[in-house]
């Protein structure tokens, strides 16, 4: 657990959920107590009595804390569906609702956008479930090194990643590519010893006419990917 810092992460986070979660509820709860005396003069307006006005108070006091708290409960499990806990890159789930997004976007704008799926080379040698973690978030850190304010990075599977990359050509996503895999093509320190950890991938148009839908997409991915295995370790296809 404590060379685990994305389990720690989350252990808080689930934590931090139940807290705030319990005090909506109490702050609910409150709420279905509060009873109020309100009376009509003979003019027909409204009347409320010192100790209701008082009550009053409170009820706008904890209604605004019953929203703080349901806030920040749904912004912690936002966090944990958005996000790897690893890479603290999106998430599978995540990446690939930005994808179909930008799928729609593309088509109904022609606008254009480059994916780039690349994957960490297997070893020789088997690590364990924190080495790997360890390489995962070490590559994590190189591909944030390089991708844009503009560029969606997300984790899509073990030893995976896509990068969405707006308004770029191939030729551009193909020299980032590229890039990014001489920057992680070097030596890790793990538990069993010193590791060389090389990555493969390919860039592909996403504004291609026959990708025209996530099915469609995923399948391609797949294709390239096991292109770039066959033809790897250590290469990018363009």
């Amino acid at each position: 657990m404590r060379d685990n810092p994305g389990i720690m992460h989350d252990i808080r986070t689930i934590r931090e959920i139940e807290t705030t979660l319990a005090e909506a509820e109490t702050y609910v709860e409150q709420l279905k107590n509060y009873q109020f005396l309100v009376t009509t003069n003979k003019d027909g307006q409204f009347t409320v009595n010192a100790s209701d006005m008082a009550k009053m108070g409170d009820l706008v006091s904890t209604l605004q804390k019953s929203s703080k708290a349901m806030d920040a409960a749904i912004n912690y499990l936002r966090d944990i569906m958005a996000y790897d806990e690893v890479t603290r890159m999106f998430s599978r789930r995540y990446i690939f609702h930005l994808l179909e997004k930008e799928l729609y976007r593309a088509k109904r704008y022609n606008s254009k956008f480059t994916l780039m799926v690349l994957e960490l080379d297997p070893l020789p040698t088997e690590l364990t479930l924190a080495d790997q973690d360890l390489l995962m978030a070490e590559a994590a850190r190189e591909i944030r090194r390089f991708v844009r304010e503009s560029d969606s990075p997300g984790r899509t599977g073990p030893r995976t990643f896509l990068i969405m990359l707006p308004e770029t050509d191939l030729k551009g996503a193909k020299i980032l590519a590229d890039r990014i895999r001489h920057a992680i093509d070097r030596d890790y320190t793990t538990s069993t010893g010193s590791v060389r950890q090389t990555l493969s991938g390919a860039v592909i148009d996403g504004a291609d006419a026959t990708l025209d839908d996530m099915p469609a997409m995923l399948y391609t991915i797949d294709q390239r990917l096991h292109e770039a295995r066959t033809k790897g370790p250590n290469v990018v296809v363009g």
